[in-house]
């Protein structure tokens, strides 16, 4: 007959063959987990660490419209294509400009972080084009692992009012407004210390 000491070996048992399955199950949790965190953390490393590419578009000269390509990312981008849509491009008063922006689709560039690539799309024929479609189509590029791909879509009629300028002048003359307003704080300046060494005989005296 089993004894006292047989069945407490067996309780024994049964409790470290339960104890050992619930670690093994909080380690295999722990390893998913571990996973998961891991495979998360690559991801937003990736994702931090790319090109991105982003749109705008601008007014040069008072004389050109330009879509504006910036790399905004932390790698250079690769094999840079902008393919335009067709009804936007039909909709340019300019046919020079049509046969440039139907070419686009076959070149590919590469722009770098910080950098920019300008494509211009039109002169100021552009302006009061009743015509005029959005410019639309997509953006495709990639780095030295992934390819990505993204809408280009600026609608001309809502964008923002631009402002423009043929020369320095504007920025000349901040500049000299500056200068007149430091060297006023230098003399004030000057004139405090004046007034404290006068202060300071005054009460030596």
């Amino acid at each position: 007959m089993p004894t006292i000491t047989d069945w407490l070996m067996v309780v024994i048992t049964f409790i470290y063959v339960i104890a050992t399955i619930f670690i093994c199950w909080a380690n295999i949790k722990s390893a998913r987990a571990s996973k998961e965190e891991l495979a998360e953390m690559k991801k937003q490393y990736s994702e931090e660490n790319r090109p991105r590419i982003e749109t705008e578009f601008c007014y040069e000269h008072r004389t050109w419209y330009i879509v504006r390509f910036v790399n905004h990312g932390k790698l250079t981008a690769q094999h840079v294509k902008i393919e335009l849509d067709a009804d936007f491009i039909d909709s340019i008063p300019e046919n020079g400009f049509k046969s440039i922006l139907r070419n686009q689709g076959n070149k590919e560039c590469i722009i770098g972080v910080g950098q920019h690539y300008d494509l211009y799309i039109a002169s100021n024929e552009l302006r009061g084009n009743s015509n005029m479609r959005p410019v639309t189509g997509k953006l495709i590029y990639q780095d030295e692992v992934r390819s990505y791909e993204s809408d280009i879509y600026i609608d001309l009629e809502n964008y923002a009012t631009f402002f423009s300028s043929t020369s320095d002048e504007p920025v000349v003359k901040e500049l000299k407004n500056v200068k007149k307003e430091i060297e006023g704080v230098k003399r004030a300046i000057l004139d405090i210390g004046v007034r404290m060494d006068e202060d300071k005989e005054s009460v030596e005296r």
